[in-house]
């Protein structure tokens, strides 16, 4: 493998305190019930349409969409004004991105969330800049579970061969589609289903190498 593609929210970035603050903050405003911790938790990667949805299940009232859709424009406001506040990078991110573009392998980031808001995000935290490719969820490509994202960030990034790393079924489904090993981080929000099973699980990120390794997957710097 020359590239390796990462999932961010679960995967690289803890943010589901700010995403649980911000899409709560919204739903109230709008007289719609507060979710959980875990209820945002088995959402994250669906986007804010499902979290949505769910508080309008919840609440079991009849809401039409224009009330839906000022939900989530009013959680994609208040997020994208405030991304960072409690989010961090998960152990051990950093110094596995350096260590990968320090060995010529390529990195890509591939994540559900829109552009706008994961350019703020990874500005915050001080990860812009570490990826040789970044796709969002609203560009061209569309979104994961479609296999057409991560052909897209390995184009972009100018690698032939990739591992997707991410923590949900979107990311396992779209790597299987898109002909690419994955890599499953235990410590994310989402499970694999049942039939799903990745190439490798790694419960931190600076086990990535060796456990690819046991795999019998390879980096290399791209040719």
């Amino acid at each position: 493998m020359d590239t390796v593609l990462f999932d961010l929210d679960g995967t690289l970035v803890d943010t589901l305190d700010d995403i649980v603050r911000t899409v709560n903050s919204a739903l109230r405003g709008l007289g719609l019930p507060a979710l959980t911790r875990a209820e945002v938790r088995d959402r994250v990667g669906e986007g804010g349409t499902a979290l949505v949805d769910a508080s309008v299940a919840k609440s079991g009232r009849a809401v039409g969409p224009a009330v839906v859709a000022r939900a989530q424009e009013a959680y994609l406001a208040g997020y994208a004004a405030s991304p960072a506040d409690e989010s961090r990078p998960y152990p051990g991110a950093v110094a596995l991105l350096e260590r990968l573009r320090a060995a010529g392998v390529r990195t890509a980031l591939c994540t559900n969330k829109a552009g706008g808001v994961t350019g703020e995000l990874l500005k915050a935290l001080g990860l812009d800049g570490r990826f040789d490719a970044v796709v969002a969820g609203d560009g061209p490509a569309g979104r994961k579970p479609s296999p057409e994202p991560l052909r897209h960030a390995l184009g972009l990034a100018g690698g032939t061969a990739g591992l997707m790393v991410g923590d949900s079924r979107h990311d396992l489904a779209a790597a299987r589609a898109a002909g690419m090993p994955a890599a499953w981080v235990s410590f994310g929000y989402g499970r694999p289903a049942p039939a799903q099973a990745p190439d490798l699980e790694v419960d931190r990120l600076d086990a990535l190498e060796s456990a690819a390794h046991t795999a019998r997957i390879r980096f290399h710097a791209v040719r």
